[in-house]
């Protein structure tokens, strides 16, 4: 696939989401649980957030993708998070996985661990140090927002963890940051699009999760879903900038992203496919 064919793509998710209002199940963190739910609904989807193992049978049935989000991980949406796995994947919808502050404590690590050898999610999406303490490298997390010091300005150096795992795990596997790098362990998409700002408010990444969800709703096709997502959100943030200070700006981010279309894509995307 070259960059040509990624934007046409783009275009064509955008417009489905609009056009199917498709249902993004979310067991997320509660921190940043409304915003996940807006942004879904920025981008044409519908959003439900339920983690109560009494209703999940119901709730992911009729659902058409599903998000794990470990940010506020305890015991009792840790078991939610494993019995909702099971059920999409018997109903055949994406399982989308934000291994949030993997590598900070044995309790997230092995979590995450456990979630993927029980069942591989469709698609991962972390930081760098998330990503290699999934893939089982030396990290460097310090905070569940932290990306860590073991990446800046390696985009070589990402790109080769990025797809040697999805190799492994046979699922698209993310790595966001000033770079944000996506693999489905043969093509590796590059975008370059975002702005600091987006790292100065909390959720960004939580956000940009629940975004690949609504778009892997929409499409098979889940690499081109992910691509799509992160350069609406780097491309968001970037358009978002020019409000002066970080209130305005995280209005005025759910503002761009509820009216990005593929033409827009095209004209100030930075991305590049490998």
């Amino acid at each position: 696939m070259d960059t040509n064919q990624m934007y046409s793509n783009s275009t064509e998710i955008l417009q489905a989401i609009r056009r199917k209002k498709p249902i993004i199940h979310q067991i997320t963190n509660y921190v940043t649980v409304q915003d996940c739910a807006n942004v879904v609904l920025a981008l044409g989807g519908s959003p439900i957030m339920a983690d109560a193992e009494q209703e999940l049978e119901d709730i992911v049935r009729l659902s058409n993708a599903l998000v794990i989000n470990i940010g506020t991980l305890n015991d009792r949406t840790r078991s939610s998070m494993f019995t909702a796995a099971h059920i999409a994947r018997d109903c055949g919808i994406p399982v989308i996985l934000d291994p949030v502050g993997s590598g900070a404590s044995s309790y997230r690590t092995q979590t995450v661990q456990n979630l993927i050898s029980d069942l591989v999610p469709n698609v991962i999406r972390g930081n760098l140090s998330e990503i290699r303490s999934v893939a089982q490298l030396s990290s460097h997390t310090s905070g569940v927002d932290s990306a860590g010091c073991d990446g800046a300005g390696q985009v070589e150096q990402t790109k080769e963890i990025a797809c040697k795992l999805s190799r492994k795990l046979g699922c698209i596997v993310a790595i966001t940051g000033k770079t944000d790098i996506v693999s489905d362990g043969t093509s590796v998409a590059i975008i370059e699009n975002g702005h600091p700002a987006l790292t100065q408010i909390t959720g960004t990444g939580c956000m940009s999760t629940a975004m690949v969800g609504t778009c892997c709703a929409v499409t098979d096709d889940y690499f081109s879903a992910t691509v799509t997502a992160l350069l609406c959100m780097g491309i968001g943030g970037e358009l978002a900038s020019v409000h002066a200070g970080l209130g305005s700006f995280h209005t005025a981010l759910f503002d761009h992203l509820s009216t990005l279309d593929g033409a827009l894509l095209r004209q100030k995307g930075k991305l590049y496919v490998e």
